[in-house]
């Protein structure tokens, strides 16, 4: 081969090289950025969703306080206790102003203000049972950005009123404007439309932003197709992200909060999410530029520099920053990669302490910090080799222990709670921190951790809710009484159209003359292989869904047609009364339905009687007034039922025009006390001095029969006479009283 073609041969041969070596690099460069951009979008989500549990940890306590404030308020009646009440509270938590609102929609703040909110939508949702969060509130008195929470006060579960909490949207900005990625990261919240609920004040974020949307329009004619995107996202409520430009490109995070239509939005420069990876790329090309030869030992420095970079990245993600421990996602990947001994069993656990944010409270976020460093430096101490621990969010902790019987994970969930409950706490040596366990024990090593990690929360929620214990151990009963419950709200309307619900009459007698003087309606589920549902069970979940209207006006439909079949046979009837529920006395219509079905019965309208509880008539007191008013035109006899169980008792009597009163089990009950016998007293001679007939509810014995007709009850139901019975049963009654 002469020397030209030498050269042409390697020159060929050069070309070739440089062209495979420019593919091969070109390629690889790609693979880079890609493999670069998929962690970067890891790290974003990580971010981003480490930022949802902050928000959601933090309303979610607040809810959770402002619940058990409710709980603490609900014996008290008078609303300057109230508010004594609500005053030393607000001092302990990030409120600006607290408020009480009872049944007549007037709101008593702690700042003294007292205004009517009988119209605004939380107060609207609370009363009817709803813990409510509110949109961006400007607050009336200083103009400042407020969330308004609110959650019903119950009492013998019964709603009395609502307690309120309006909660700074600064003090949210302030929890989210902690710096991340250098200080170039910033987050919203904004609403599903894109208006702002939280804005940032990162000097880079858009300045005085109303809604995200016009602001991306207003910084950059590009943004028009990144919104169009980002809309799609927010209506289809999915978690993603897109790049827009303000001066310069910028990555947006987007995930749903769930809390209203809330979304969080986590914002960082593309440069700098993407500086590492570029000055990889940069440095590549020159080196091969400078030395074409050296590429393969270039791409293994990259290759080792994309790994190192990657290695720190997986640091982020499992090394816990405040303990230095593990974090949850390290905890999830070594329960995978662990080998257990297939002899031995295993247990997860998930725990946490009981009211942990008061010791941020009391003695600040420092020393709670070296609390949750104690708490895992003790769980570490307590791991074998081939056992595991992790943390997550706050003071929730997981582990993963092996036992050989089941009461060593007891002995060392008392071991584990004593080291930590002794805890060096500098600042008070009296105060004992509380751990609570949940446990499953694992069945198969190849079970869904996620799966494993719930059924224990589940347990460890079960403890938190019932205060009475340190641990409980999962059990399929209690996803069991979930199901039960929701199955059992499923087969309701089913049985409904297949005649499974029945009518029971529990008699009344007369106290005196101990005669059948009439009877209440009570309504049974009787399944078709004769098993009773106890009314316990689905009365509850028919109020819930409305569907104890149609319950209401069958039992109503059930008695005129019975009482028609009684007159027809000659029997001597006697009044039943019918329960009327609180569902229905929203739609005042039901009257003319009722007397029509009461008309086309032909039973005289006296012996048809309607119950209306106590409870019930608390709320929309003016539009029940007419409605019972109405009632007694057309010449409904009304009964108050459960008399005594609510807070307003004695002046309901004053205002509400009713025929009987049926005294509460729980004053019969009383009887026998000196305390209770004269108040029973007292509320027979008031209820006859307004002209009121009186049913006792729940005798049971003769002593309490003998006292109440003692003090000249009018009425007696119980079991002492008798108890609820089909309506064959029933007549037998009526034929023995005709005898």
């Amino acid at each position: 081969m002469g020397k030209g073609k030498q050269r042409v041969f390697k020159a060929s041969y050069i070309i070739v090289l440089l062209i495979v070596s420019v593919g091969v690099f070109m390629w690889y460069s790609n693979v880079l950025k890609d493999e670069l951009r998929g962690l970067v979008r890891d790290t974003l989500k990580e971010v981003s969703n480490q930022n949802v549990l902050v928000v959601q940890k933090e309303i979610t306590g607040d809810l959770n306080a402002l619940a058990e404030i409710a709980d603490r308020i609900a014996p008290l009646q008078d609303t300057e206790e109230i508010m004594e009440v609500l005053d030393e509270v607000l001092i302990r938590y990030s409120f600006k102003r607290m408020g009480y609102v009872g049944s007549d929609g007037m709101a008593h703040t702690t700042d003294r203000l007292s205004f009517d909110v009988s119209n605004n939508a939380y107060y609207q949702a609370s009363i009817q049972g709803e813990t409510y969060i509110s949109d961006i509130v400007i607050d009336w008195t200083d103009g400042e950005e407020t969330i308004i929470f609110s959650t019903p006060i119950k009492s013998n579960g019964e709603i009395i009123g609502i307690v309120i909490a309006t909660y700074r949207v600064e003090s949210l900005k302030e929890i989210l404007s902690v710096t991340s990625f250098d200080g170039e990261g910033y987050t919203y919240i904004i609403q599903r439309d894109g208006s702002k609920v939280v804005d940032s004040i990162n000097p880079t974020s858009f300045q005085n932003m109303t809604n995200i949307f016009t602001s991306m329009e207003e910084a950059d004619k590009r943004n028009t197709k990144v919104i169009r995107e980002l809309k799609h996202l927010l209506e289809n409520n999915q978690t993603g992200f897109v790049i827009f430009y303000n001066i310069i490109g910028k990555y947006m995070y987007i995930t749903p909060l769930g809390i209203n239509d809330w979304f969080l939005i986590d914002v960082v420069p593309v440069d700098f999410m993407e500086s590492t990876s570029n000055y990889i790329i940069q440095r590549t090309y020159l080196v091969f530029v400078v030395l074409v030869v050296v590429c393969v030992v270039i791409a293994v420095m990259i290759f080792w520099e994309e790994r190192r970079k990657k290695k720190e990245m997986q640091n982020l993600l499992y090394v816990d920053e405040l303990t230095k421990g593990n974090t949850l996602a390290k905890f999830k990947l070594d329960l995978k990669q662990k080998i257990f001994d297939k002899h031995n069993s295993a247990a997860l656990i998930v725990l946490d302490l009981d009211d942990f944010k008061l010791i941020n409270e009391l003695f600040g976020y420092d020393e709670g910090n070296k609390v949750l460093c104690d708490i895992w430096t003790t769980l570490q101490g307590n791991c074998g080799k081939e056992e595991v621990a992790g943390r997550g969010i706050a003071d929730h902790f997981v582990m993963c222990l092996q036992y050989g019987k089941k009461k060593e994970i007891e002995e060392r969930i008392l071991k584990i709670t004593e080291e930590i409950q002794h805890c060096f706490m500098p600042k008070s040596m009296e105060y004992i921190l509380h751990p609570v366990f949940g446990v499953y024990y694992m069945e198969q090593y190849d079970e869904d951790i996620e799966a494993m990690i719930d059924c224990a929360t589940l347990a460890h929620n079960h403890v938190k809710q019932e205060r009475n214990g340190i641990y409980k151990v999962y059990t399929d009963v209690m996803k069991e009484r979930i199901l039960e419950k929701k199955q059992l709200s499923d087969q309701i309307e089913h049985a409904y159209k297949n005649h499974e619900f029945i009518v029971y009459y529990q008699p009344k007698y007369g106290s005196k003359s101990q005669r059948l003087v009439g009877a209440e309606a009570l309504v049974r589920w009787r399944r078709p292989n004769g098993q009773m549902v106890s009314p316990g069970l689905f009365i509850p979940l028919a109020e819930e869904s409305g569907f104890v209207r149609k319950l209401d006006e069958y039992v109503f439909k059930e008695v005129c047609l019975a009482q028609r079949r009684w007159m027809d046979k000659g029997l001597p009837i006697v009044p039943i009364s019918v329960n009327i529920s609180r569902r229905h006395l929203e739609n005042p219509e039901f009257i003319d339905e009722y007397k029509k079905i009461l008309d086309d019965s032909g039973v005289p309208i006296e012996y048809i009687q309607l119950e209306i509880t106590e409870s019930a008539m608390l709320d929309e007191h003016e539009e029940l007034i007419a409605i019972m008013e109405r009632l007694h035109q057309l010449g409904f006899i009304i009964l108050m039922d459960d008399f005594g169980t609510g807070y307003s008792s004695l002046m309901m009597l004053k205002s509400v025009p009713v025929d009987i009163m049926k005294l509460d089990k729980s004053f019969v009950d009383d009887y026998d006390d000196e305390r209770g016998e004269q108040i029973i007293r007292r509320v027979m001679q008031m209820a006859k001095d307004l002209k009121i007939e009186v049913t006792a509810e729940g005798v049971e014995t003769e002593d309490q029969y003998e006292f109440l007709k003692s003090i000249n009850c009018d009425t007696i139901q119980g079991y002492y006479f008798a108890r609820p019975m089909p309506e064959d049963e029933f007549e037998k009654c009526m034929n023995e009283e005709s005898a």
